[in-house]
């Protein structure tokens, strides 16, 4: 059947694929608009399904806050080219919107959300589509949703790198002067900035699993009995490993990046001269391109 110039042009403006793609999906699908889109669609999963093992470690790590909740989330592509591709930075921004509207529970739910400004179809559908158009592996790679309640707690943010390295921190305050205070905002932007740089695993000492704990405990009791030292000792160096540990990987023990004093110590200092208890509750950190 014979395919009109604007029929091409209405698909191509819908699909942004080039204009002889979008004439023979037409003539495929015998001129029906709707069925061209989807055999397109179908090419971009076939593309997907071609390009899976392909390592899609550019993109950007983007968090938004609204509300009682914030999600920090990372969406790759394979070359820094495409990662700047509008289509692709459109949809990013789009896709924070919607789960800043929406606010899934996890990635498996983010993925199956929809809204019209990625043309109500789903965000799984809406990469397979993106894919299809850029002809890159791009992907929706993970996303975390932290909770807090406003009355006594407060999220803070940082962003490295145009969005190589993403931060989101949440602190308590045991009053709403000291949740609003400029020493809390200080100390947040702070520590957001510590944990991108120091990479601590956990807030402190209690959060990190006992089965973590246990098998340092091990490693270090190896090494004090083949340290040649009294066994007398061997405790008190298996305490001194287990001291460092935490000072490498826990937050609060760490030694600040930006002041001669640890982590701990500014905590305090903010602490008192806001007349509250100020601690730091749960943080995320996403590395562009990071193993899980």
């Amino acid at each position: 059947m014979e395919i009109s110039a604007s029929q091409v042009k209405e698909l191509r403006e819908k699909t942004g694929l080039g204009m002889m793609i979008c004439k023979e999906a037409l003539i495929k699908a015998n001129g029906d608009m709707n069925l061209a889109i989807e055999d397109l669609r179908k090419q971009g999963q076939a593309t997907a399904a071609k390009r899976a093992d392909r390592a899609a470690k550019e993109g950007k790590v983007s968090i938004v806050t609204g509300g009682d909740a914030a999600m920090v989330y990372e969406v790759n592509a394979e070359t820094d080219f495409v990662a700047k591709n509008e289509d692709f930075v459109a949809f990013i921004d789009n896709l924070g919107k919607i789960l800043t509207a929406q606010k899934p529970a996890d990635h498996a739910a983010a993925m199956q959300l929809s809204d019209p400004s990625i043309g109500s179809i789903t965000v799984e559908a809406k990469v397979t589509e993106l894919i299809g158009k850029i002809g890159e592996k791009i992907q929706f790679r993970r996303y975390k949703k932290m909770v807090a309640d406003p009355s006594k707690e407060k999220f803070f943010s940082y962003i490295h790198g145009a969005g190589k390295i993403g931060v989101l921190i949440k602190f308590s305050a045991s009053t709403p002067a000291a949740l609003a205070s400029a020493e809390l905002a200080e100390l947040g932007k702070d520590l957001a900035m510590q944990v991108a740089a120091a990479r601590p695993s956990a807030v402190d000492a209690s959060s990190i699993p006992a089965d973590v704990i246990a098998k340092e405990k091990e490693i270090y009791a190896a090494q004090a009995k083949e340290s040649g030292k009294p066994e007398a000792v061997w405790e008190k160096i298996i305490d001194g490993k287990l001291q460092k540990y935490y000072e490498e990987f826990t937050l609060v023990n760490q030694t600040s990046i930006r002041y001669e004093k640890s982590v701990k110590e500014m905590i305090a200092e903010v602490s008192k001269a806001v007349g509250a208890e100020i601690k730091p509750v749960e943080f995320f950190r996403f590395e562009l391109g990071e193993s899980d």
